[in-house]
């Protein structure tokens, strides 16, 4: 027998091995291929140098799985509450892509997710992952969440000096030292420049401050922002007005007002929005915390392999397209050092492997590798 039919004919007894399952969830498989791309997407969302991957897996496998069985818990969820995702949402939401990424064709849509290392159903499965684990969040979680107007006004007065807008001043300086010239020469330039001389001209000409090349152009600068000494002039001092100089160790500096605002406390009413959307990011995180730990405390989970790789099959894509235009949040990630499962004992490894009779679907354990195997009923 030729010896690439002998090679068949022991790849056919054994069953040959399709994939490898990283996980089940309440039965249901997360296999190598899904992990994988899950450590993409992630290390595309990172932005990894090529030469950090293996340490970003490293650091982060753990929570990558976690979000993957998450995942699969609340679409099972959401399956049970008979949620149902109609396709022409979908159809909407690619549209939106192809507009906000300034794509016309079908064609340019196709290569860019070709970039991206995804295919066009790779993109309607993601939609609809994302936009399903939506909907059971929008009905179980978001109406937990809500924030009354007092509670607004509550977190605005104990919080008020978040919305307190500071004193500003533009100003310019001119900076003289000992050996420059001293007291003498900053008292001479101080005059010179309320006689009408311009003050940034002067600041080119004599000031030993970096700023000299731009006139002594200290821009805007916001009270509480100064060294004291300069703030306390500068602002008691009126819009145009100069300086006596100011000793500042062993030089001395002039200060011209060039313009000011005052202070003052964003009102209520412009700030409420931005309170009410933080208490209510807050609630979220903790009713979604308590929730995946009612649905996690429920659910079968369990490891098939007691490592998942460190390195990815192929450089990292591009990445940018469904994060830039998926209009649905994803769930916030849960708590990275809570465990996912327990790791299974050795040899308790999967794969899904298929015999010439065999559905590819079927899983069989590390430990019947290499056996043949009667092929499930139909």
């Amino acid at each position: 027998m030729l010896p690439s039919l002998v090679l068949a004919a022991s790849v056919a007894a054994r069953g040959e091995i399709l994939e490898r399952v990283i996980a089940k969830v309440n039965g249901e498989i997360i296999t190598l291929t899904d992990f994988q791309a899950r450590q993409v997407s992630a290390a595309q969302a990172a932005r990894v140098e090529p030469e950090r991957v293996s340490q970003f897996l490293r650091q982060n496998n753990a929570r990558i799985l976690q979000d993957a069985i998450d995942e699969i818990l609340l679409l099972q969820r959401a399956g049970e509450a008979g949620l149902k995702l109609r396709p022409e949402y979908v159809d909407d939401v690619i549209q939106n892509i192809k507009k906000e990424n300034g794509i016309t064709s079908d064609e340019q849509l196709q290569a860019a997710l070709r970039r991206e290392g995804m295919t066009y159903d790779d993109l309607r499965h993601n939609i609809e992952r994302s936009m399903t684990r939506r909907m059971i969040v929008q009905r179980d979680i978001e109406p937990k969440i809500g924030v009354t107007d007092e509670e607004c006004r509550a977190e605005y007065e104990a919080r008020k000096g978040e919305f307190t807008k500071p004193a500003t001043a533009r100003l310019q300086e001119i900076l003289v030292t000992g050996s420059s010239g001293g007291l003498e020469l900053a008292r001479e330039l101080a005059e010179r420049a309320r006689g009408g001389e311009d003050f940034g001209e002067l600041a080119r000409t004599y000031s030993t401050a970096s700023t000299r090349s731009s006139g002594g152009e200290l821009g805007e600068l916001a009270q509480g922002d100064l060294n004291p000494e300069i703030e306390k002039v500068a602002f008691a001092l009126p819009v145009g007005a100069v300086s006596d100089p100011v000793p500042i160790g062993d030089s001395w500096r002039i200060i011209k007002v060039v313009a000011k605002t005052s202070g003052s406390v964003v009102p209520f009413e412009t700030a409420q929005s931005t309170i009410r959307e933080r208490l209510m990011m807050a609630r979220y995180e903790k009713e979604y915390e308590v929730y995946m730990q009612e649905l996690r405390k429920s659910a079968n989970v369990e490891l098939r392999v007691r490592e998942v790789p460190l390195q990815l099959s192929g450089p990292v894509p591009e990445g940018g397209l469904l994060d830039a235009l998926d209009p649905f949040a994803p769930a916030p990630a849960p708590s990275a050092t809570e465990p996912v499962a327990t790791p299974p004992p050795s040899g308790a490894e999967e794969e899904i492997t298929a015999t010439p009779q065999a559905r590819p679907e079927r899983v069989v354990p590390a430990a019947e590798k290499g056996e043949r195997k009667d092929p499930p009923p139909p």
